[in-house]
């Protein structure tokens, strides 16, 4: 059995070659079993264990188990740990992949994907909100899409900030990179803003866009959380990776909606709905767009099956 660890994963994965996968199995559909999230026992009760299982008609199923662990900042550890089992058609298994570095990796392919459709081509400065592990995954990807030149990064502790900065650096050489601390200056200055935070209350103030914006919404993964205010969705065509996972758990649209500052017929259209052409992403250079991705196994399934096939071993 082919068994793959971050650092070799990362070296199979160049960002447009993951942007590419997602497409790819987007445009085709596939079936996505009901993500199982289960308590774990002990002294931390937000700590959760999370099975993500995909399938289509092409191979066989893959299936990703991660573990959330919310404390493991603290000590220096990333929130969310996993692997991913890839299965063969006669359902043999035949990989396991590090789910952490595929997690990081086709979480900021997704954003990225979207972007491809929803910012405006000549996109020059990104703002990266949030200095988490995902940061540099983000950066990375939409750099994969757009010309970027210019990142500024803002997080509330200045040395995570720094921290993320040379991260990505590493990762886009050639991009000015630099922590800004005027964070509505900066946000009113971007083609992209991305947020991957853990904040519970809004942190992106939609009066601070600009016409022509395109923001990426990763973080508030559970109802009661968000990352935008109101005037963000106010005043964005909004996208989403999927409908189920919007509606289930994506807060910085569910909060609104149970206020009814926006109802469900604001969300125009999904990943799928995206590349397999059957929506227009951006439709002018004024318009705010917005995209709200939640996480779906499809997107390790397409991963996965990408990353085994690089290392020279069927994915079937």
């Amino acid at each position: 059995m082919l068994v793959l660890g971050a650092d070799e994963i990362r070296r199979l994965a160049p960002p447009r070659r993951v942007v590419e996968a997602l497409r790819e199995v987007f445009a085709r559909g596939g079936v996505v079993a009901v993500r199982t999230p289960s308590p774990v026992p002990g002294d931390s009760p937000n700590r959760l264990f999370v099975s993500m299982l995909a399938m289509d008609e092409v191979g066989g199923p893959v299936i990703k188990l991660i573990t959330i662990y919310p404390e493991n900042p603290a000590q220096g550890l990333v929130t969310v740990q996993g692997a991913i089992v890839v299965f063969s058609e006669t359902g043999a298994p035949t990989a396991i992949l590090d789910g952490t570095i595929v997690t990081q990796l086709r979480t900021g392919a997704a954003s990225a994907l979207a972007s491809d459709y929803l910012s405006r081509q000549d996109s020059r400065h990104l703002v990266i909100m949030g200095t988490g592990a995902l940061a540099p995954s983000m950066a990375a990807a939409h750099c994969a899409v757009r010309p970027i030149e210019r990142i500024s990064v803002w997080g509330r502790s200045a040395d995570k900030a720094a921290a993320t900065v040379a991260a990505i650096s590493q990762q886009v050489p050639g991009v000015e990179v630099a922590v800004t601390d005027r964070i509505e200056e900066s946000v009113a200055n971007a083609d992209i803003v991305s947020c991957s935070t853990s904040s519970p209350t809004p942190i992106l103030h939609g009066k601070w866009l600009r016409p022509g914006t395109h923001v990426d919404l990763v973080g508030a993964f559970q109802p009661t959380k968000r990352e935008s205010d109101d005037e963000v969705v106010l005043r964005a065509r909004i996208f989403v990776d999927t409908m189920h996972g919007a509606m289930n758990e994506a807060g910085d649209l569910l909060e609104p909606m149970s206020r009814g500052i926006i109802d469900k017929s604001r969300i125009e259209g999904q990943l799928e709905d995206l590349a397999s052409g059957r929506m227009k992403g951006r439709r002018s250079n004024d318009e705010i767009t917005l995209f709200k991705s939640s996480g779906t196994a499809i997107e390790d399934l397409a991963m996965a099956r990408m990353v085994v096939e690089a290392a020279g071993a069927p994915s079937d």
